[in-house]
Formats: C-alpha cells, structure tokens, sequence
C-alpha cells in the first residue's frame, strides 16, 4: 500500500521518499538510521582515539632521523594518496566522498605530528576509518530522502548537536590528553562537510525525484482506478541526521 503525508514530518518507521510521497523498501527507514548512526559514531571515536594515541606516544627524534619539511611534506601526500585509494571502492554513491576523506585527515594530522604518525601508520586502522566514515555517509545520503529543502539538510542546531555528542563519547576516554578538543576539531570539519555531500546529492537527484513523483501519479491513478486503496502515514517526527 503505498502511503502519503499531507504536511508535518514522516514516520520515523516508514521507508519513505519525502520529495516523492511514497515509499522506497530499498531505503532504511528513518528509525533505522538514526539507530545505525547511534552504533557508528562510538566506532568511529574509538578509531580517533587510536590514532591520537599512537601520534602521542614519545619517540626519539635526533638530527639522523629527523625528516626536512619537504619530506613530511612528502608523507602527507603518500597519506592521502594511500587513504584515496581505499575512499574509491568505498564511496557510498556520494560524489565527492573521496575529498572528504581527505580533508579529515588533514584534520586529524597536524604537521608537527605527521613524523610520529608516519612511523607508526597502520594499514588496518586507516581500512577502519574511512570504512567507518563511508559507513557515516551512506546514512547521510539516506537521510537526504527525508529531507524537504536544502534548509532542512543545513540544520545548523543538529550540526552543533552531532559535534557535542562526539565531544562527549571522547570525555570517556581518560588518559588521553587534549582527546576531547581533537575529536571536536575532526567533528568540526566531517559534519558541515558531510552536509556539503548532502546538499549536492539532493540537488543531483531532484529532477530525478520530480520524474518519479510523475510516474507515481500515473500509477496512483491506474491503481484507483483499478479499486486500490489508498493509506495515509502518521506524520510525527523530527528528521537529525547529519
């Protein structure tokens, strides 16, 4: 049966196209959403924490192991290279995923770092993290279906929102020194940038959308005609996924 809403928000349990008015079951619900983003992000602070341990933990440097800035420069570049190349296969149908994955690592490896991190890379960690952070977008360009406008992607309050919640899973890990800033500085940078993939996948598919919603009137009509019956959804939630 297909489902309709006149005003208000969808279902938070209904699989629904909102730009379209009807549902789409290869799509998780919005319940479903929030629920796999509520799993997600504990996963990807616990990498962050990984990471900034490994950077902070000390190590010898003399004049015959130190690196020029041209090598580090060099590193950051194989770096991102490196974390590119394991993005591509991972793109969750969002373009300019691979981008993003660049810009937080810049976030997470500040040049006087870069060294440290360089001789402790772990091949395992970095397939982690951007599969973690491609696991994040795919419900990011879900949540796109739920959303009306470009001002309900922005969202700025949830932006704020996503980002604290982060600073807070990083407050439990004690010991690890200036953690909490870290991740707020990482989060900082992934939520509006997350947003930016949002808002350019919205815009990409809303000629596609208006096309669909043509095809479902036509089939809304013949299914009338045909004696179906038509339902209406409950319309009582909040979209916050970011």
């Amino acid at each position: 049966m297909s489902k309709f809403i006149t005003s208000g928000e969808p279902n938070p349990d209904s699989q629904f196209c909102r730009r379209l008015g009807v549902e789409f079951p290869e799509y998780l619900s919005l319940g479903e959403i929030r629920n796999e983003m509520d799993l997600i992000e504990p996963q990807l602070v616990d990498v962050l924490a990984e990471h900034k341990s490994a950077m902070n933990t000390p190590r010898m440097v003399n004049s015959k192991n130190k690196l020029s800035l041209v090598r580090i420069a060099d590193i950051r570049l194989e770096q991102i290279d490196r974390l590119q190349t394991v993005a591509d296969p991972l793109n969750p149908g969002l373009k300019g995923f691979e981008d993003l994955i660049e810009d937080v690592h810049r976030a997470m490896v500040t040049t006087d770092e870069v060294v440290r991190y360089g001789f402790r890379r772990s091949p395992q960690r970095e397939q982690r993290l951007v599969t973690i952070i491609a696991d994040r977008c795919r419900l990011v360009r879900q949540a796109a279906f739920f959303k009306r406008n470009l001002d309900e992607s922005s969202a700025p309050v949830r932006q704020a929102r996503n980002i604290a919640n982060a600073r807070h899973l990083a407050s439990a890990y004690e010991g690890l020194e200036g953690f909490e800033d870290y991740v707020e500085g990482v989060y900082g940078l992934l939520v509006p940038k997350s947003v930016a993939l949002q808002h350019r996948f919205f815009m990409e598919t809303q000629p596609a959308a208006y096309r669909h919603q043509i095809r479902g009137i036509n089939a809304l009509l013949i299914k009338r005609q045909e004696g179906g019956n038509l339902g209406q959804t409950d319309v009582s939630s909040d979209s916050q996924i970011a």
